[in-house]
C-alpha cells in the first residue's frame, strides 16, 4: 500500500512538473514594464526577458530626494518556479534628484515563468554624510591627489585666454558611498572667486571603485596665484535600510508570440 501511495504521488508529481513546462511553449517569455512609487523614489522594470536559465529585467530608479540611495542587488531578488533566486550584479548607486538604471538578472535551471517579482529588500538611503576636507590646491594642478575615500588621477590641463580647463578621473576607494559635488568646487584668484562652468548641476555617487571623469572650467583674468578650492564638494555617506520595495511583472502575451 505504501508503494502504491510513494508511486501514486510520484506520478502526480511528475504530471504537475510537466503540465507546468507545457503550459509555457515559449522559448523566451516577455513581460510588460511596471512601476513602483515610494515617498524616496520611483522605481520602473522594464524590458523584463525570462527563458529557462535566466530572468533579466532594467531597473530604472528615480531619486526624488536630496540623498543618495543605494541598491544592492546581493540582497534582491526574482521570484521563480524553484524559489527567489538572488542577483549577483554590482550596487547601483543614485544620486539626488537624479534617475540610474541598470540591468539586474539572475541565473539557475527551469526558471522560466509567466510571472515574477522583484524583490528589492537591498534598497537604502543615506541619511548620515560626512564632509571629507581637502586642502586648496594652487594651480598648475596636481597630477595624484588623494583627498579622504577619494583618488583623483589628473587628466587633462590646459589654459586659453581666461579659460583655464581641468579634468581629473576620480575614484571613489572607501566602503560607503562616495559624493562629489563639482560644482562647489571653485577657483580663487586676486581677481576674486569663479564658480566651476562644467559638470556643475549633478552630484556624483560612487560605489567602491567606481570612477568618474570630471571637468572644471573657470574663466579668470589672473595668469598667477590661482587656487582651487574644493571646499565640502567631498563627503561620504552612510547606507540606512528602506522597506523593501516589490515590483511585480506578468507575461506581455501579444509580444511573446511575435518574438518567438
Amino acid at each position: 500500500m505504501k508503494n502504491y501511495l510513494y508511486t501514486l504521488a510520484t506520478a502526480s508529481t511528475l504530471f504537475i512538473s510537466t503540465y507546468g513546462q507545457e503550459k509555457i511553449k515559449y522559448d523566451k517569455v516577455f513581460f510588460e514594464d511596471n512601476s513602483v512609487e515610494t515617498p524616496n523614489a520611483k522605481i520602473t522594470l522594464s524590458n523584463v526577458v525570462s527563458e529557462s536559465d535566466f530572468i533579466k529585467g532594467k531597473v530604472k530608479v528615480a531619486n526624488y530626494t536630496d540623498k543618495a540611495l543605494l541598491i544592492k542587488p546581493e540582497e534582491c531578488s526574482y521570484t521563480t518556479p524553484i524559489g527567489d533566486i538572488p542577483s549577483k550584479d554590482k550596487w547601483m548607486v543614485i544620486s539626488p534628484r537624479q534617475q540610474e538604471s541598470k540591468t539586474i538578472d539572475v541565473k539557475g535551471d527551469n526558471v522560466k515563468t509567466t510571472e515574477t517579482t522583484l524583490k528589492l529588500n537591498g534598497f537604502y538611503i543615506c541619511n548620515t554624510v560626512e564632509i571629507i576636507t581637502a586642502q586648496n590646491m594652487p594651480l598648475p594642478p596636481e597630477k595624484d591627489i588623494i583627498i579622504g575615500g577619494f583618488k583623483l588621477e589628473l587628466d587633462t590641463w590646459d589654459r586659453d585666454g581666461k579659460e583655464i580647463m581641468i579634468r581629473y578621473r576620480v575614484q571613489y576607494m572607501g566602503d560607503k558611498v562616495g559624493m562629489f559635488d563639482p560644482g562647489k568646487v571653485l577657483l580663487k584668484s586676486p581677481g576674486g572667486e569663479y564658480k566651476n562652468q562644467k559638470d556643475k548641476d549633478k552630484v556624483m555617487a560612487f560605489q567602491k571603485k567606481e570612477e568618474h571623469l570630471v571637468g572644471f572650467v573657470y574663466l579668470s583674468d589672473s595668469k598667477k596665484d590661482n587656487i582651487l578650492e574644493w571646499k565640502d564638494a567631498f563627503s561620504e555617506g552612510t547606507p540606512e535600510k528602506l522597506e523593501a520595495v516589490n515590483v511585480t511583472v506578468k507575461i506581455d502575451l501579444p509580444k511573446t508570440k511575435e518574438k518567438n
